[in-house]
């Protein structure tokens, strides 16, 4: 294999958000031999180059689900390959019908996220996953006037609320006004562009690299590692990926908590 795909959180990420030694080692050693390593996640940019600062690697991320495709070097952006911004009219109907359900959202663009409590009493998610956003807290009146006139734009759109139920509800309304949307978390709902999703960025990114797909070894847990990992020529689900994932996976291996990316990436390592 000469190119590997990463998600994060659920992953590559313990259930405490950090990398493993185990992990570490790993990818260090897949890059030391040659191989492109590639930080596929659902993650905005920022928290993109934080894991390679961390991981001491140089390589490419798929951040924001593929719509902010970057090459990376000693945790900063050396050079942006792709990046795709959701329309006006996209975020507008989705903020409103977000209001509509009373979740919480978080806007994403490359230098700050922005959230947004349409109800007061919306109970936000302790995660490690909502722990790596650059948040400031804003107005939907605010925001609502800052897009309409075109002085900020999105990245990704993530919902999230500790009443799925709510989230269930919210994607069938997306639905209806034709917007694609796909969980990377049970607690954590997201909408990008158009067509963007981590395997259309992969196939960008396999082609600029002159990279045959059946190359690349590809690792996920969630609904919206789904096309990376149909795309990818060998595709490895977690022990604790949705069932959706797991049944995709050329291969199951050991949870994030075991260090399962590990497990799967030695067998490509030369000793």
């Amino acid at each position: 294999m000469k190119l590997v795909a990463v998600d994060l959180d659920g992953t590559l990420l313990d259930p405490e958000g950090q990398v493993s030694k185990e992990n570490a080692h790993a990818l260090q050693e897949f890059d030391s031999q040659g191989g492109i390593v590639v930080l596929a996640t659902g993650r905005s940019i920022l928290s993109a180059k934080k894991v390679f600062a961390q991981l001491q690697l140089s390589g490419y991320t798929l951040a924001s689900n593929g719509a902010y495709v970057a090459r990376v070097e000693k945790g900063e952006v050396k050079e942006i390959l792709k990046s795709y911004v959701i329309s006006k009219d996209t975020v507008q109907t989705s903020l409103r019908l977000a209001m509509n359900a009373a979740v919480t959202v978080v806007a994403s663009r490359e230098t700050q996220d922005d959230r947004i409590f349409f109800e007061k009493e919306s109970s936000s998610v302790d995660s490690p996953y909502y722990a790596q956003f650059n948040l400031k807290d804003s107005s939907a009146e605010e925001l609502m006037r800052q897009i309409e006139s075109g002085e900020i734009s999105y990245f990704k759109l993530a919902f999230t609320d500790s009443d799925t139920s709510k989230l269930v509800k919210l994607r069938a309304q997306l639905e209806k006004h034709k917007i694609n949307s796909s969980y990377s978390d049970k607690y954590w709902l997201e909408v990008m562009s158009d067509g963007v999703n981590k395997g259309a960025a992969l196939s960008f990114l396999t082609h600029y690299l002159s990279v045959d797909l059946d190359d690349v070894l590809a690792f996920g847990d969630q609904e919206n590692d789904l096309e990376m990992l149909k795309t990818s020529g060998f595709a490895v689900a977690m022990e604790n990926a949705a069932p959706a994932v797991r049944k995709t996976a050329n291969k199951i291996t050991k949870s994030n908590e075991e260090s399962g990316v590990a497990y799967v990436l030695n067998e490509y390592i030369s000793e």
